[in-house]
């Protein structure tokens, strides 16, 4: 008896946390957890964006848009407008502080014109922490728009008008001079080197489908060594390595304003440095397969408006090459 009475009292001493569980799993945390009152890391996303495929010349595309963001009210939103050819201009449209979760028109304004012809427009939107827009492959915010040409005035009737008196008959006017022909809208400039020197062939193109992205340059297929140089005389603005993307790669911004990439270099083969200035076919580096390349080749890439900068937005190579290689 003796012995069960001290064996209860030291069962009722023993501490209560005896009883629980040795990791503590079973407690609940306090509400918010350990990130409660950590600030929030979310960015700005599409919710929606639509641009109509064409638009008629002297009209203006309807523009939809809708920004998601939690735990802000309002986000800065621009739209850029910028021609994939021809020397165009790039259109850059503040919006200024737009809230989110609301779908909205964009609102151009009076003076904006579109000439004819085929355009990237792209949405963009920051938030008061400086965050920029979340970009995924099913809402970009890029879409194409074309606008096609004006329809041509229908020439007015000529008067009818009663014939003078044969007497009175004027003498026959002169032929008028025919107008000279308009001159043909310029082609790719052939003015240049190619940037792979020796034999070579076409890979995948611009806008070739990629697993979350499109493929934003020309692939040019050649043997591992060959010699690639500069196409026009520029100043190399990036010498630099990626490994799960372009390995080895150098962008030069070009004399006449554009910015040309150039990856999957030879290892150790850069034959320039970040901020020298080159000449049209002085050597850059070797066709090579760094990064995230199965074989070896030259990805190409020409930029307008800044290589991932501001309003800056790739277009196809393939038509200078093809210049470039006649």
């Amino acid at each position: 008896m003796r012995l069960s009475l001290a064996l209860a009292v030291l069962l009722l001493a023993a501490p209560a946390s005896a009883f629980g569980s040795a990791g503590g799993a079973a407690y609940p945390t306090p509400v918010g957890g350990a990130a409660y009152g950590a600030p929030s890391t979310s960015r700005p996303t599409i919710g929606r964006f639509t641009v109509p495929a064409h638009v008629r010349e002297g009209r203006l595309p309807r523009v939809r848009y809708r920004v998601d963001e939690l735990g802000v009210a309002g986000v800065r939103v621009r739209i850029a407008v910028l021609p994939l050819r021809g020397n165009a201009a790039p259109l850059s449209v503040d919006l200024g502080r737009r809230p989110v979760g609301s779908t909205e028109d964009v609102r151009w304004p009076r003076e904006t014109k579109l000439a004819a012809g085929r355009y990237l427009v792209r949405l963009h939107a920051v938030d008061d922490l400086g965050r920029t827009l979340v970009r995924q492959a099913h809402a970009s915010g890029r879409a194409t728009l074309t606008v096609l040409p004006a329809p041509k005035p229908k020439p007015k009737s000529a008067p009818v008008t009663k014939p003078a008196p044969a007497a009175a008959a004027p003498a026959p006017a002169p032929a008028a001079t025919p107008p000279a022909p308009a001159s043909p809208t310029p082609a790719a400039g052939s003015g240049g080197a190619f940037p792979v020197a020796g034999p070579h062939t076409y890979g995948d193109v611009f806008g070739a489908p990629r697993k979350g992205y499109t493929h934003q340059g020309q692939d040019v297929l050649a043997a591992e060594g060959t010699p690639i140089v500069a196409p026009l005389a520029g100043t190399i603005t990036v010498a630099a390595y990626q490994a799960a993307g372009a390995g080895y790669y150098l962008v030069e911004h070009a004399a006449d304003g554009r910015d040309f990439l150039f990856a999957h270099c030879q290892e150790s083969s850069f034959a320039v440095a970040q901020g020298a200035s080159v000449s049209a076919g002085q050597p850059l580096c070797r066709v090579g397969h760094t990064g995230d390349a199965t074989g070896p080749h030259l990805h190409f890439e020409i930029w307008v408006g800044g290589w991932h900068v501001g309003n800056g937005a790739p277009v196809d190579p393939l038509p200078q090459l093809k210049a470039w290689e006649s």
